[in-house]
């Protein structure tokens, strides 16, 4: 309830996600409600932790801290990251939402080592702590703080497709279990009279340094360029076979350069006796749909193919049956009949996913089954992989 409170009061067209000026303002909302949030949760434990002594307490308080700082680092990541295309960026600046998303995975990693350290001497030189209920209680209704905390963060996050508001989702779910872990031990001390605060404090730091690297290892995965989200290829697939006129897509390519800034490339096949005037304001008009709806930059290459000779339909119907035989997650384009005298040659691309082994012992295969199906036919084929996943 508060969190759609919050989006319909400071979020224009909130449902246009694809938006780079939308998603700056769930960008802003989040990064100042989370800045926020973080440094009162931040003086409140500090506080109890004065009060009662606890460093495991202090500790988490200084979390928060981190966590405010990480605010900033978002803040300042959505802003730089909606900057307009120049000529040194022509494709925009949207890959620093990934960069800030790693910022905020080294703040976290550092104040954790920093926490580690502060727990460690609490270990060799342990003194107790004293317990009082208004420490429970803050430190209770800090974890409902950091639980609405992660929930916001993830539906944001996921609205806009963030990494950074979905890694500060995470970083406020550790939050939570850290800050429980904390509770305990500090209910366990008074009950019991074990000084476990130190040892408490470095199960905190050392949570709280994994989620830093958890953070870190999915943000570098899309700087390095990795396989686009399947729903976003469903949805081109769809858009494009949409078209009347349009009979098959393949080759497609998908390059992000951030939320917001994708660029796509990909084949259509068309009918070959369909005008190419035709065929060509099919393309445009798929280009200017992916632009408007789904806010993509694409590139449409037209290929012919023969979708009326009865002979070569029955020819690809027959290669892509023996393809399949063999493996059926192996998909074939472009093909092509050229006929002789004496054989014919059915030239053709097969495309296997990423990783797949012995690509010339497969290229043999098919050419044996198709030799053996007929023995005038003979299969030119090239093997490629595919870069949707």
């Amino acid at each position: 309830m508060l969190t759609n409170i919050l989006i319909h009061r400071f979020v224009r067209n909130s449902d246009d996600t694809h938006d780079a000026k939308v998603r700056f303002s769930y960008g802003r909302l989040a990064g100042g409600t989370g800045l926020g949030c973080n440094i009162l949760l931040f003086l409140v434990k500090l506080l109890a932790g004065l009060l009662s002594g606890s460093l495991a307490i202090i500790a988490d308080g200084f979390n928060n801290l981190s966590d405010a700082g990480s605010g900033i680092v978002t803040l300042v990541g959505f802003k730089l990251a909606g900057a307009p295309p120049d000529r040194d960026h022509p494709f925009g600046h949207g890959r620093m939402e990934y960069l800030s998303a790693m910022g905020v995975a080294v703040l976290i990693i550092v104040a954790g080592f920093e926490l580690a350290a502060s727990a460690f001497d609490k270990v060799l030189h342990p003194t107790p702590a004293t317990f009082n209920w208004l420490t429970v209680t803050i430190l209770t209704a800090a974890i409902g703080v950091k639980l609405w905390m992660a929930l916001f963060y993830r539906r944001i996050g996921r609205l806009i497709r963030s990494d950074a508001l979905l890694a500060a989702s995470l970083d406020s779910r550790n939050d939570v279990i850290c800050t429980g872990v904390v509770l305990v031990s500090t209910l366990v001390a008074y009950f019991t009279n074990w000084m476990i605060d130190g040892y408490v404090g470095i199960a905190v730091a050392l949570f709280v340094m994994w989620s830093g690297f958890s953070v870190i290892r999915e943000t570098v995965s899309p700087l390095l360029g990795q396989a686009p989200d399947p729903e976003l290829v469903a949805e081109i697939q769809r858009t494009v076979l949409g078209y009347e006129g349009v009979v098959g897509i393949h080759d497609m390519i998908v390059h992000d350069y951030g939320p917001g800034r994708t660029i796509v490339s990909l084949h259509a096949e068309v009918p070959a006796d369909q005008p190419v005037t035709k065929s060509h304001d099919i393309i445009d008009n798929i280009e200017n749909l992916l632009l408007e709806k789904y806010h993509l930059i694409s590139c449409i290459h037209m290929d012919p193919v023969d979708t009326d000779d009865p002979e070569t339909l029955r020819l690809r119907e027959l290669a892509a049956g023996l393809v399949a035989e063999i493996d059926r997650a192996l998909t074939i384009h472009d093909f092509r009949v050229v006929a002789g005298d004496s054989h014919t040659n059915l030239l053709f691309d097969v495309v296997v996913p990423h990783g797949y082994q012995a690509r010339e012992e497969l290229a043999e295969r098919i050419r044996q089954a198709v030799h053996a199906a007929d023995q005038r036919l003979y299969a030119v084929i090239k093997i490629e992989s595919s870069y949707t996943g």
